[in-house]
């Protein structure tokens, strides 16, 4: 099922080559065969399946390629590619469809397309460009996630129609060393072997003063952790003029780590994608003592009863007053455990509640401000709730921002949801703490602006598991229309968001039902609402 974002065909864009050269892409289905797709992803292929790259070795906290998975795609994206110089994820494409259930994507690749005369030379010489001004270019599908590196965020150009680039705040880059556009420019034969320099992203870019940036070095003893040797006025700090922006070589994924991960990690230091790290090996240094910070009395790591692990830094949903049903989120901050004479320790989950924050602006908002949000931008709120492990249901993987103060659950394509029936935006908490709102199951099968879904419907299976067992629907009761229609697959549009009630962990599993083996999904019950 392939679904159209919107279509920029019949674009002519310039390619450097030393000459400008012109291409057409005007055919809808048309799937171009890009050199410089079959020979990038390698690297990241190689880290996959343990190469011969020197920096694996270490500690390592933060698994990267989950934010490659395909449910992670959606329209509208632009995402990094790694291109075939040294396979650092530099060049960029938008996502226009999507296909599901088999995966494939529709992209427009993104063209540099400076005006400054001296940008200008640095691309006709085939030099890597990375920030500043794009178009949009050829079109192209494509199956293998291994292309992509990262979501990066481009703003519009105001009347212009470019997509503009600039390094951000709380984002890690890496920078040329011995960097000079006017000597690679001009002789970029002698430059085509690039060495890099690791930053932090102390300030968004601004015209007339460009960005701050702070080097980060290689932690000794860790995979790619990479921190800042000094703070306040001993910081490694430079400003970069925005003259200068080409001297940015790629974005590098990060997480920022909040220090109890293990033991000997710096203050606030990152772990960074290996994938987007340059293949020779980068020197380390260790860490001094002054900047480990001291750590806390508390539990950083709880196996539970149920075979979950709880740890601090973790998204979790749980339930609220008025039932378990899991419709909110939070992210793990401590884990405390206290014990009184001859009594039974007791574990306390501190978590920092996410509050729903903005919508589009064509999203039709709830009339009761206390119902709970399933989807959309959220923030941390600042004060923590105290709640007991048994109210945690299931792990959630947000897209979190790069200064990690904001995160984003969307519905994605594969993902299992549970929906509001006859939705309203009338309804409010009353109605839930007494039970009088109706859900169904849905399987998202399409995220492109509007969501289309699959019904589900449960199936009795003869089991010793205490989970429930859904399986496509062959039709729909009469009580469940309403502007969907009888059919199984539906569309909930963009400004009905918030129908989307909580996301589903489900694993699919094979069964027998009536006499046959068919796969089905199985879903935790202390997920689903009340009463199924």
């Amino acid at each position: 099922m392939l679904v159209d974002y919107s279509h920029e065909e019949g674009v002519a864009i310039k390619r450097s080559s030393g000459t400008a050269a012109y291409y057409l892409a005007s055919d809808e289905n048309v799937n171009v065969h890009s050199l410089r797709l079959s020979c990038v992803g390698g690297k990241r292929k190689r880290n996959e399946l343990g190469g011969s790259n020197d920096d694996s070795a270490g500690l390592k906290f933060n698994d990267f390629e989950k934010l490659r998975k395909e449910v992670n795609f959606s329209v509208g994206e632009t995402w990094a590619l790694y291109d075939q110089v040294d396979g650092m994820p530099r060049l960029y494409a938008r996502i226009r469809k999507v296909s599901a259930p088999s995966f494939g994507l529709r992209i427009t690749h993104l063209e540099p397309d400076p005006d400054d005369e001296r940008e200008v030379l640095w691309f006709e010489q085939d030099l890597p460009v990375s920030t500043g001004q794009f178009r949009l270019g050829m079109n192209e599908n494509t199956k293998d996630c291994s292309l992509f590196s990262h979501v990066i965020h481009c703003k519009e150009g105001s009347n212009t129609g470019h997509l503009i680039v600039s390094p951000r705040k709380g984002e890690t880059w890496a920078l040329f060393k011995n960097w000079d556009i006017i000597k690679w420019s001009s002789e970029p034969d002698s430059h085509s072997s690039y060495k890099y320099e690791i930053v932090e992203i102390l300030s968004d870019h601004a015209d007339g003063t460009g960005v701050s940036v702070a080097f980060l070095h290689k932690a000794k003893g860790f995979a790619s952790v990479f921190f800042r040797m000094g703070t306040g006025d001993d910081a490694d700090m430079i400003q970069i003029p925005s003259h200068s922006l080409y001297r940015f070589s790629h974005m590098i994924p990060s997480f920022k780590l909040t220090g109890t991960e293990a033991k000997d990690l710096p203050k606030d230091a990152y772990e960074l994608d290996q994938a987007a790290l340059p293949a020779t090996t980068v020197q380390e240094k260790p860490v001094p003592s002054h900047i480990i910070p001291v750590p806390k009395p508390e539990a950083l790591c709880l196996p539970s009863s149920e075979g979950k692990v709880i740890k601090t830094g973790q998204f979790w949903a749980f339930g609220g007053d008025y039932d378990d049903t899991p419709r909110y989120y939070g992210r793990i901050q401590k884990i405390t455990v206290t014990q009184t004479f001859e009594q039974t320790a007791e574990t306390k989950v501190h978590v920092c509640r996410l509050k729903a924050t903005s919508f589009p602006q064509n999203v039709i908002k709830w009339k009761d401000k206390s119902m709970p949000v399933g989807c959309g931008t959220f923030s941390m709120l600042k004060n923590c709730s105290t709640l007991y492990p048994q109210h945690l249901t299931h792990q959630i993987f947000p897209q979190t921002s790069m200064d990690g103060n904001e995160c984003t659950i969307l519905p994605k394509v594969g993902q299992l949801w549970v929906i509001y029936r006859l939705w309203a935006p009338h309804f409010g908490v009353g109605a839930l703490d007494e039970h009088c709102l109706d859900f169904d199951m849905v399987q998202v099968l399409d995220d492109a602006f509007n969501y289309k879904v699959l019904a589900l419907e449960q199936v009795l299976v003869i089991s010793e598991e205490k989970n429930k067992f859904f399986r496509a629907a062959k039709s729909r009761p009469s009580y469940c229309y309403d502007e969907d229609g009888p059919g199984v697959i539906f569309t909930i549009p963009q400004s009905k968001m918030l129908r989307f009630s909580h996301p589903i962990p489900a694993s699919r599993v094979t069964k027998e039902v009536d006499g046959e083996m068919i796969v089905l999904f199985e879903v935790d019950k202390k997920a689903l609402p009340y009463g199924w």
